[in-house]
Formats: C-alpha cells, structure tokens, sequence
C-alpha cells in the first residue's frame, strides 16, 4: 500500500524517536569578519572590509550514531567603506553599507570526548544573500560641472560553502553551551559577468561566537 506524504512523516518520526535521535536547536552571538575586497578603480574602488556582530542559528537532527544533519542562518551586522566609482559621464562617491546573510544545510560529524563535551566537524552548502546600499554624490565630468544625491542599491543571491567546528558543553539533559567557528566562501569572486569588481567586498567570511543549545 502506498503512503501519503503525512503518512510518511509520521513514520520518519516514529522510526527516529525510537532509535532514541534528538534534534537541537542553538543560537549563537559573536562576531563577523570579512577581508578588504579587491580595488578596481576607477570602475569601482578602494577595496573594504570590517568586522560586526554576528548572529547563527541552526537546528540539527541526529541521522546517525555520529551524523547530524541540519541547516543554518548566519548573518551579520552591515560593514562600511568609503567608495568612488566612474560612470558613463559621472563620477560618484559615496559610502558603502554592506552585509552577507548565508543559509546552508548541513552535515555535522561529531564526537564525544567526555564530561558532557563533544566535538563535530561541520560541512554544508547553501547560498548567501548579499546587500549593498550606498549613499553619496554623483558629480558631472562635462561642463557645465554639477553635483548631485546619489542612491544605490546592489543586491543578489549567490551559491555558498560553509565549513567549521562546534564544541558543545552539557549542563543538563536539554540544555548546552554552544561555541562554533564557520568560514563561508561564497561562489562569486566579488565580479560581474564582465570581470569589473561588483562592491570591493571579500566573498569570504569568517564568523565564530558562543551561545546556548536546546535538544529535546
């Protein structure tokens, strides 16, 4: 007989439960950084990089004796920069407000090492939302010379790696402190299609904090 979609549900939790699987849920405060990106002036320039709060949540599920699998959202704090970029008979200058927010599924390869401490090695792919806002003057580079406000948005979604290291410590049956350590390197170099450097951002980012784990 073949099961619906509820059905089967049903029985993914029932056969989990009994194999004594749990799944955790953790938030993590701490800090972002990225590296100073490429300059590419006078198309787009200088290069900026910086370092914010950063936040993570995720949520896993024992598959295995020493396999979790699971997902993450992991954003940041916005990062500035001052910027000039040369357009077609304008010049602009303006600050530069940035930020990554990356969601992955995951794969996690943990290990106990006694006294309520373990250990997992994390892996995963996913894709990363990137926001650029700006804000400045544009400037005439024919006479007669006049300067403007000028206002920019550049968003996109990009395909992202996450990898890093959880050590997790047990208070009680339910509840843990959780410290982690992700790099994310997002697949774009920072380039449009035409190689000219996109926003003088690093597409890689390194983020790690400590916070609480819920596992019921």
């Amino acid at each position: 007989m073949r099961c619906g979609p509820p059905l089967l549900a049903i029985a993914i939790v029932f056969v989990a439960s009994a194999a004594g699987a749990q799944t955790s849920v953790g938030g993590i405060v701490g800090v972002s950084n990225q590296p100073t990106g490429d300059s590419d002036l006078p198309y787009l320039g200088r290069g900026f990089g910086g370092t914010a709060v950063g936040v993570i949540a995720a949520i896993d599920h024992d598959w295995k004796r020493h396999l979790a699998i699971g997902g993450e959202v992991s954003t940041a704090g916005a990062i500035s920069g001052d910027q000039s970029q040369r357009a077609s008979g304008a010049s602009n200058a303006f600050v530069s407000h940035h930020r990554d927010t990356v969601f992955s599924a995951t794969a996690k390869l943990g290990v106990g090492i006694g006294g309520g401490i373990r250990l997992a090695a994390v892996g995963g792919g996913g894709g990363a939302y990137r926001h650029t806002a700006r804000e400045g003057t544009t400037s005439s580079l024919l006479p007669p010379a006049s300067r403007a406000p000028f206002s920019e948005t550049v968003s996109d979604f990009v395909f992202a790696y996450t990898f890093g290291a959880d050590v997790s410590f047990d208070i009680s049956k339910h509840i843990g402190i959780l410290a982690v350590g992700r790099v994310h390197r997002l697949h774009d170099d920072d380039r449009l299609d035409n190689g000219v450097v996109a926003r003088g951002v690093s597409s890689t980012i390194y983020r790690a904090g400590i916070g609480a784990l819920w596992r019921f």
